[in-house]
């Protein structure tokens, strides 16, 4: 539902400007034609149009609209950041920023809103600084996204006062290497750190049932069947479930940010909207 919602503000803000040259690719983007008015708008740069970085743009919204984040993004690349008016230059951050948020690459997010607000400071517009906060959700840096979203509610005067990064659930979000660890040297220990203990102690349960095989085998005589089957099923079984707590964590955390991601949307969905 984010997603949708980022995707589609801003998607047809730069047509404002209508030049004659671009009216037939402009046609097929609002028909759907998706790919004819890519090749349209690519056919306008070949040709050597002036207007390339708003042709680059409209070209990424065809990219954008198919969910080909990466290639928007590398489309925009193409762009000159230095040049032109200060709202189109925005419109190149923002939207390489959005396309990489898309694309979950958070790390060049960051990069894109933050040379933003470095390049053009007069501009600021609500969508951007909202990125800015989902984006640091999704790279846990959640004291940055905290402070920006206290910030954000007193920039654009949003009469809440909850604030949601102080709910426990969000101070502690789990760490996927540590619950890997754990899983290795105490069994079904890593799942239960992960929030999941039912899980936990399945895994307990089965490994603990090798180690007892094992034993078994071993003190009866079988040791061909005691090293290389409840050694081995020990030995698999531990590995997996080891990388079992560690995608069970970056599950939950998963789950977490999606949740305060929704919080803070809707929180300031009326500023957005304004």
């Amino acid at each position: 539902m984010i997603k949708f919602y980022l995707t589609c503000t801003f998607l047809c803000a730069p047509f404002f400007i209508r030049a004659q040259e671009t009216k037939k690719a402009d046609s097929l983007f609002f028909a759907g034609q998706y790919l004819q008015a890519n090749v349209e708008y690519e056919r306008l740069l070949f040709n050597g149009s002036k207007s390339i970085n708003v042709l680059l743009l409209k070209k990424s919204y065809c990219l954008k609209a198919e969910a080909k984040y990466d290639l928007a993004y590398n489309t925009l690349a193409r762009g000159n950041f230095f040049v032109g008016d200060d709202s189109t230059q925005f419109k190149l951050y923002y939207e390489s920023a959005l396309n990489a948020f898309l694309g979950e690459k958070y790390d060049l997010a960051l990069s894109k809103i933050q040379e933003s607000h470095y390049y053009i400071p007069a501009i600021s517009h609500p969508m951007i600084d909202l990125l800015e906060i989902l984006t640091l959700n999704h790279l846990q840096k959640l004291k940055d996204a905290e402070a920006k979203f206290i910030t954000f509610k007193t920039k654009y005067h949003v009469d809440d006062s909850t604030n949601f990064y102080m709910a426990k659930r969000f101070k502690k979000l789990k760490n996927p290497d540590k619950a890997e660890s754990i899983s290795h040297l105490l069994p079904g220990v890593g799942q239960m750190y992960a929030g999941y203990a039912g899980r936990g102690v399945t895994s307990l349960l089965l490994q603990t049932g090798m180690i007892a095989f094992t034993a078994y085998s071993f003190f009866n005589g079988y040791y061909f069947s005691g090293a290389f089957t409840g050694v081995g099923l020990f030995y698999m079984f531990n590995n997996g479930g080891a990388r079992h707590a560690q995608y069970l964590a970056e599950k939950k955390n998963k789950a977490l940010i999606e949740e305060l991601d929704t919080l803070v949307k809707k929180t300031v969905s009326t500023t957005i909207k304004k």
